[in-house]
């Protein structure tokens, strides 16, 4: 009889070892993040609550369950990433089949070495350069000599709705997507009035340190002119 009291008050003592509750203090995430956690370790046998205020969840259920569900949390419940900042340079090159050569940067003559090759344009003229300096989406806009030799300066606008930051410290890659530019050159129609033509490139491009990439083009009239867009990016603290 003594034996099979000391067996009950063990088997009672284990028992009450297997259920426990725990209060999880979150540091960075909030609680509606960890209760997906809860739901995939907890297999319905833990009882969960949150307090958004205090940012906290309470735990009650077996003791290794609760276990499983507090280590998860902890390796979620981490300071994000810090945002690297991003300085892109945006070159708008005029390239046309006849004129002469204008004004170019000596820092583009391989791309525009390169355009020659490909397009077999022969003369290029920088309207624009453009620096935005951002931590994700950005935009600019600003005005930049008329392609069609009109008075009216032309309008553009750049801008891009992300980036990301990839490779090591020594050998970054700048991802942009949703790169959008836009220009607005003034044209003088058979009419004799004054209208914008819109032009525009949209795409996502990814940029390696010291590169420049040539992310598009596109027509600017009938006079076999294009604009190309030519970027850099580089990243900074």
């Amino acid at each position: 009889m003594k034996h099979f009291l000391l067996t009950m008050i063990f088997a009672g003592v284990a028992l009450a070892q297997q259920n426990v509750s725990r209060l999880i203090q979150l540091k960075f995430i909030s609680p509606d993040s960890a209760m997906p956690i809860v739901a995939t370790f907890g297999r319905g046998s833990v009882v969960a609550n949150q307090e958004p205020r205090a940012k906290y969840v309470t735990l009650s259920g077996p003791a290794e369950l609760v276990q499983s569900i507090e280590d998860a949390i902890k390796k979620i419940d981490v300071a994000p990433a810090l945002v690297k900042n991003i300085e892109t340079t945006f070159h708008i090159l005029l390239a046309g089949q006849s004129g002469e050569q204008g004004a170019v940067p000596k820092e583009l003559d391989g791309v525009v070495q390169q355009l020659r090759g490909v397009f077999g344009l022969k003369s290029f003229r920088l309207l624009e350069t453009a620096v935005i300096r951002g931590r994700d989406g950005a935009e600019t806009s600003g005005a930049m000599p008329s392609p069609t030799e009109q008075k009216t300066p032309a309008r553009y606008f750049i801008k891009y709705t992300r980036t990301q930051v990839s490779g090591d410290e020594k050998a970054p890659r700048v991802r942009f997507d949703g790169l959008q530019f836009t220009a607005f050159i003034q044209y003088t129609a058979n009419d004799g009035k004054a209208y914008d033509r819109m032009s525009t490139i949209n795409t996502d491009i990814d940029v390696g340190a010291g590169q420049k990439v040539v992310v598009g083009k596109t027509n600017v009239d009938a006079a076999s002119q294009a604009i190309f867009l030519v970027v850099t990016a580089k990243v900074v603290d």
